[in-house]
C-alpha cells in the first residue's frame, strides 16, 4: 500500500536576525572605540521596523531560497535607508546636540565679481543673500562633529575666489555619526556670483533670491536639495543628485529651458513646461528677457519642478 503522504515542507533558516545582529555588533564596536556618538535608547523608537522585517520573514523567508534572499535583500536595504535617514535628519532622533557655533565674515571691499565653491559633508546647509550688510559673505557654522571647516580666499583687484570645506584628512577622523553640522551662509546681491556647491548627504536650501547669479553648479548625494530661483536674471547652470529629492522652484517671472536626465527618479513638473525629447521649456522662452537654461541630472529618487 502506497504511502501517499506529501514530505514536510522544508523551513529555512531566518537571514533577518543574522544581519540585524552584525549590523548592530558593528555600531556597538564603533562606539566602543570612539568612531561613533550614537544614543541607542533614541535609536530603539524604530523598534516597529524589526516587526516589519519580521512578519516578511516569515511570509517569505522561510518558505524558499529565493524568498530568502529576497528578505535579506529587503533587510539590507532598510538598515542602509536608516543609516542615510541619520545622515540626512539626525535631528529627528536627537542625534544631533548643539554644537559650537563659529562666524566669519569678508569684508565687501570693492570685489564686483566672486566665484564661491562649497563643499560640504553632511548636515544642513542653507544660502541666501545678505540684507543691507557691508560684507561679501557672512557664515555662521553651527559644528556638532568632529570635522574642522577651512576657509579661503583670493582677492585679485575687484574679483574674489573663495572656498569654503572640510580640512582633508582620513574619512575616520573627519567623520562623527552624531549627525551633521549646520553652515548658513549669506552672499552680498551686489557683486556677479559663480557658484559651485557640493552637499554630500544631509539637506539643503538655496535661495537665489536677490543674489546677482551668473553660473550655478549644484551636487548632491544622498538627502533633499532645494533652489529658489530668482524672479531677474539670465544664466546658466547644472543640478545633479544622487539619491533623494530635488526640488526647483522657478518663478513664473522667469523663462526656464530644462535638459532632464531622471535616471530611476519620478518627475513632478509644472503644467507651464513643454516637453520635445528630453527638453522642457517655458512658452516665453524665446522673448524673455529673464531666463534659466539648466542641465538636471538625478538618479534614484523625485525630481519637482514647480512655480513660485
Amino acid at each position: 500500500m502506497e504511502d501517499n503522504k506529501k514530505p514536510p515542507r522544508r523551513r529555512y533558516p531566518s537571514v533577518v536576525w543574522p544581519v540585524i545582529l552584525i549590523t548592530a555588533g558593528v555600531l556597538f564596536l564603533l562606539s566602543n572605540f570612539g568612531y561613533l556618538d550614537l544614543n541607542f535608547s533614541e535609536l530603539w523608537r524604530l523598534w516597529p521596523l524589526l516587526l516589519i522585517l519580521m512578519g516578511l520573514d516569515i511570509i517569505l523567508g522561510r518558505r524558499s531560497v529565493i524568498g530568502n534572499i529576497i528578505v535579506l535583500l529587503i533587510t539590507i536595504a532598510v538598515i542602509v535607508g536608516v543609516v542615510l535617514f541619520l545622515i540626512a535628519s539626525p535631528g529627528l532622533l536627537g542625534l544631533s546636540p548643539a554644537g559650537a557655533v563659529e562666524h566669519f565674515a569678508e569684508p565687501l571691499a570693492g570685489v564686483a565679481q566672486a566665484d564661491l565653491e562649497v563643499n560640504f559633508a553632511a548636515g544642513q546647509l542653507n544660502i541666501t543673500r545678505l540684507i543691507d550688510s557691508p560684507s561679501l559673505i557672512e557664515a555662521d557654522l553651527e559644528l556638532v562633529t568632529s570635522r574642522e571647516p577651512a576657509w579661503t580666499i583670493d582677492r585679485r583687484d575687484d574679483r574674489a575666489e573663495m572656498l569654503l570645506e572640510y580640512v582633508r584628512g582620513d574619512w575616520i577622523e573627519n567623520w562623527n555619526w552624531r549627525g551633521g553640522d549646520r553652515w548658513n551662509l549669506r552672499l552680498s546681491p551686489e557683486v556677479a556670483l559663480s557658484l559651485d556647491v557640493d552637499v554630500g548627504a544631509g539637506g539643503a536650501t538655496i535661495s537665489l533670491i536677490g543674489l546677482n547669479v551668473q553660473d550655478l553648479q549644484v551636487e548632491s548625494g544622498a538627502g533633499h536639495t532645494k533652489i529658489i530661483f530668482p524672479p531677474e536674471g539670465d544664466f546658466s547652470g547644472q543640478i545633479s543628485g544622487g539619491v533623494g529629492a530635488v526640488v526647483l522652484e522657478i518663478p513664473v517671472e522667469m523663462a526656464a529651458r530644462l535638459r532632464i536626465d531622471r535616471g530611476l527618479s519620478a518627475l513632478d513638473i509644472s503644467s507651464r513646461f513643454t516637453k520635445e525629447n528630453d527638453v522642457y521649456r517655458t512658452a516665453d522662452w524665446e522673448t524673455n528677457p529673464n531666463r534659466v537654461d539648466l542641465d538636471v541630472d538625478v538618479g534614484v529618487g523625485l525630481l519637482t519642478i514647480r512655480d513660485r
